[in-house]
């Protein structure tokens, strides 16, 4: 295996929770994930949020209990600039590139993220049951540190749709060395799964709604 990985928040979570589905997922290619009911609802509820902020379209009726959410964003963003889905990618040298480029290395889509001066602030809207991990907050604020290098600080919030509440946390400039240093580690030890070809099992409650628990025994027991 000399090919090199490409990572997000997602394919790391997906490691940390199981290698073995990770290599049938991600390395081999085998099954696919194709969503949940809970997963497409969601897409589409992001679909309307991003819809409503850029071009202004009414949210739906499943949706209109989230216009709060809009106005409050839209006075967030006065004298400042607003983007929506932002896609930001960066290299193994850690260094911005295209997201369909060949050295694409760390991929991270950002629902919402406001640039005003030195300040950035990021929202990741969520719809699901209130979980927070801030380590996709953390990955966010450090593609943003590289991509606005003169953005001094990063507030973070997750938005849960379903429950009105928020998680935040800010991250600043002066500490990206130790939080480079913890997800760097993260990743080392995928690649090297990678490189010695070791992806165990690791069974939890989830290996039910696995895609690949066809090829695993822990999700046939």
């Amino acid at each position: 295996m000399t090919e090199q990985l490409s990572h997000s928040y997602s394919s790391i979570k997906m490691y940390e929770q199981c290698p073995k589905r990770y290599l049938h997922q991600r390395i081999n290619k085998e099954v696919e994930d194709k969503g949940s009911d809970a997963t497409i609802y969601g897409e589409r509820v992001h679909k309307q949020l991003e819809d409503r902020l850029k071009i202004g379209t009414q949210l739906p009726e499943e949706s209109v209990k989230h216009e709060q959410v809009c106005t409050t964003i839209e006075s967030l963003t006065k004298n400042s600039e607003l983007y929506l889905e932002q896609k930001l990618c960066l290299n193994a040298n850690l260094t911005p590139t295209g997201w369909y480029d060949n050295d694409a290395w760390l991929r991270s889509i950002l629902d919402v993220l406001v640039i005003k001066d030195k300040v950035a602030i990021v929202m990741d809207w969520k719809t699901g049951k209130r979980r927070p991990d801030f380590t996709q907050l953390e990955l966010f604020a450090l593609q943003v540190f590289v991509h606005y290098p003169q953005i001094e600080e990063v507030k973070t919030s997750f938005i849960w749709l379903k429950e009105g509440k928020t998680d935040s946390e800010t991250f600043r400039l002066i500490d990206t060395k130790l939080m480079w240093g913890e997800l760097l580690s993260r990743i080392e030890r995928i690649n090297q799964s990678y490189k010695s070809n070791n992806f165990p099992a690791r069974p939890s409650g989830l290996c039910r709604y696995c895609p690949a628990n066809k090829m695993c025994e822990y999700a046939r027991t």
